[in-house]
């Protein structure tokens, strides 16, 4: 396969990290404000899901009451409109910044006035606006958006590949352990990579491992990969291969899990992120009282 090809499908729609103007700031605690919290915890409500291409989950939500198809990405905070659907709603943009795959980006934000998914209901959404038409193409549907952790982190879930499905309320409290951080709406883990203790995001939107930084050239594949690229929704990347990769967590070796790195990517809070497939974990959980994901093998 070629490995461009491959890249471009496994890297879309991953780690977006939104650098908040002051008022975008206040626009999220108000939209926090107008959650039901009691509700939420104590809704049980089940959605099916269904998996792209093996680890790009898509579910459906509404926007103003309409039906759309979202991918849930934890890698991504904040949530991202596709550019199709903003000329719909005719809302006004801001600039804003980004950090995608270590690199920053100017890009643009609006403020979303309602936005739901099974039991969650949000209002004054602040999200980032970009064209997700690749990704459209890339699974044959139609696309509204990306939703991360800043929306999903409002109740507690279940995410099931196995049984296709997303179980909003109480969940049981077992798996390996994430912390999640509510002020960045990501989820990261303590992990060793080639005996190197990193820090990597909790990522649906990819089934791969990637690492940020030349450094990693140390354990860089011999074949020669100077050809591959990858491409978050913000740009194509470099992205070559580690060789023999070794990776460790929650007490759990992972060995031969396709991993890469960005060998140009700029200085971020983490060393990378990791796909949930990637690992063939089962799913995702996450309790929304004590902010903590947990990985389900």
């Amino acid at each position: 396969m070629n490995a461009r090809k491959a890249l471009w499908g496994t890297l879309i729609g991953t780690i977006i990290i939104f650098v908040p103007s002051a008022s975008s700031a206040k626009s999220k605690t108000a939209g926090t404000s107008n959650v039901d919290r009691e509700l939420l915890r104590r809704s049980n409500i089940t959605i099916p899901v269904h998996i792209y291409n093996g680890f790009l989950v898509v579910a459906t939500g509404q926007i103003g009451g309409q039906t759309h198809n979202f991918v849930l990405d934890t890698g991504t905070a904040p949530s991202i409109l596709n550019e199709r659907s903003l000329e719909k709603l005719a809302l006004p943009l801001t600039p804003a910044s980004i950090v995608a795959v270590g690199r920053n980006i100017s890009t643009q934000q609006t403020v979303l006035p309602n936005l739901d998914i099974g039991p969650i209901h949000v209002s004054a959404l602040p999200i980032n606006v970009m064209d997700l038409s690749g990704l459209e193409k890339n699974l044959g549907i139609e696309v509204a958006g990306l939703l991360g952790m800043d929306v999903l982190a409002r109740s507690s879930f279940r995410l099931d590949y196995e049984k296709k499905q997303l179980d909003f309320g109480p969940v049981a409290q077992y798996g390996t352990r994430v912390s999640y951080d509510p002020s960045t709406g990501l989820a990261s883990a303590e992990a060793t990579l080639q005996g190197t203790q990193v820090r990597l995001i909790v990522d649906t939107g990819t089934d791969l491992v990637v690492v940020y930084g030349d450094k990693w050239a140390t354990f860089g594949s011999v074949t020669p990969a100077s050809d591959q690229e990858g491409s978050s929704v913000a740009e194509r990347v470099p992205a070559k291969p580690i060789a023999h990769p070794e990776l460790a967590l929650g007490g759990h070796q992972f060995s031969g899990v396709r991993t890469y790195y960005v060998p140009s990517a700029g200085q971020t809070p983490y060393d990378g992120f990791f796909g949930v497939r990637a690992l063939k974990l089962r799913g995702i959980s996450f309790d929304r009282e004590t902010q903590t994901l947990f990985l389900l093998n």
